[in-house]
């Protein structure tokens, strides 16, 4: 019995040693993709999305007043109003909301689609250019610092600096 425990432990104390080691030679670098893009992209594929987003904002402020409006003159003029018209008035008001509802379902799929096109085609180049920096400073593992649930890390493993010098140069 006693053979078999030093044996485990010998077994133990050398895998364990082993897996330091390992881990020892790991280079590791972060990077933080949407603030480089935030910071190269800001006047670029960031501003025409803002500027889509304003613009269809303001498309579904205009239908959401008008549907305000209608509600409102029929609220004004329910007194006068037969049942019969009241009916119709109601359903043309249900109506113009589901307009409305449809109008901000297709508005928030087309920016969700518009976002990942011109988002993705810039991520593309960034991890391209990432892969570069890496296999140049010998990196094993390049964590992305918001996805990646990283909690700390030291400055010099960051490389979103240089991920950005090189984004602006290309």
């Amino acid at each position: 019995m006693k053979k078999w425990l030093l044996s485990s432990l010998l077994a133990c104390g050398l895998t364990f040693g082993f897996a330091a080691n390992a881990m020892a030679e790991i280079a590791v670098g972060i990077v933080d993709m949407m603030g480089a893009i935030e910071q190269t992209e800001s006047n670029g594929v960031l501003k025409k999305l803002k500027s889509e987003t304003e613009t269809r904002q303001n498309k579904l402020k205009a239908s959401e007043k008008k549907v305000l409006a209608f509600q409102q003159e029929v609220k004004e003029s329910a007194s006068v109003l037969s049942e019969e018209k009241l009916r119709e008035k109601a359903q043309e008001y249900q109506q113009m909301m589901l307009e409305l509802q449809k109008e901000m379902q297709t508005y928030e799929q087309e920016m969700l689609e518009m976002r990942g096109k011109l988002l993705g085609e810039v991520q593309k180049k960034m991890t391209s250019i990432a892969s570069d920096i890496a296999k140049e400073k010998k990196l094993d593992l390049v964590l992305e610092r918001n996805e990646g649930g990283v909690v700390y890390y030291k400055e010099s493993f960051d490389i979103t600096a240089e991920l950005v010098k090189r984004y602006k140069a290309k």
